[in-house]
């Protein structure tokens, strides 16, 4: 679940743009370290996010190629490689006009999609850019590999934090999720840092939190550790 947590959600934007970074964040739950690093490279209308997450239990390595055009990302292809805690699994999945297909899984292909759907890696990127924009509609279809899902954010407001990088004011994003469910997720988004996701939260329906925190980063010209 830490794992699964810390895939969620980072990304910078600035004027509803892109630009190449390098993000790295530390997490602890019961005691198991992890560190978990993301980069985008590319430009134009041709990028490549990556994760990798590191720990004594798994190693995981998921990446998304996609094109960015009017201020919308549209992913191309995606890639999921999980080694470790327990089976192995994989999932590649191309996009195309309305239609998902899963390359590992030729039987779970989505077709009558809708225009503007997302992978497990593009939507939260997109959602960093709409966050910088000042969008309020933060809605997002996403494939993962099964099917299709909805995830649908709301600004909870503005929030001064300590990090490991200094005190900077954040935008609190909260995971809007169905009437009576238990389990809660929070984002905070450094408008400042170009928008870099510096703190994660999420507790789960018996009571456990997991929470990751930004520990260094590098956007364009600027560093911080």
């Amino acid at each position: 679940m830490l794992i699964l947590t810390l895939t969620l959600i980072t990304g910078f934007a600035r004027a509803q743009t892109l630009e190449p970074f390098t993000a790295t964040y530390a997490a602890n739950y019961n005691g198991i370290q992890v560190t978990a690093e993301r980069e985008l490279s590319g430009g134009g209308s041709n990028w490549r996010l990556d994760f990798r997450a590191d720990s004594f239990l798994a190693d995981i390595r998921e990446y998304s190629r996609f094109s960015l055009s009017d201020s919308q990302i549209r992913p191309r292809h995606y890639e999921y490689r999980r080694t470790g805690l327990g089976r192995d699994r994989e999932t590649i999945l191309n996009f195309e006009p309305r239609r998902v297909v899963n390359v590992s899984r030729p039987k779970r292909t989505l077709e009558a999609v809708p225009e503007q759907v997302h992978d497990k890696v593009s939507y939260q990127l997109q959602l960093a850019l709409d966050v910088a924009a000042g969008e309020q509609d933060l809605t997002y279809h996403v494939a993962d590999g099964k099917k299709l899902r909805t995830y649908r954010f709301a600004i909870a407001g503005k929030e001064m934090l300590e990090t490991p990088l200094g005190k900077v004011e954040t935008v609190k994003v909260e995971r809007i999720r169905e009437a009576g469910a238990e389990r809660s997720t929070y984002i905070w988004f450094a408008p400042a840092w170009n928008h870099a996701l510096v703190k994660l939260m999420q507790e789960e329906e018996d009571g456990e939190t997991y929470q990751i925190s930004l520990t260094k980063f590098s956007s364009g010209t600027k560093d911080r550790q």
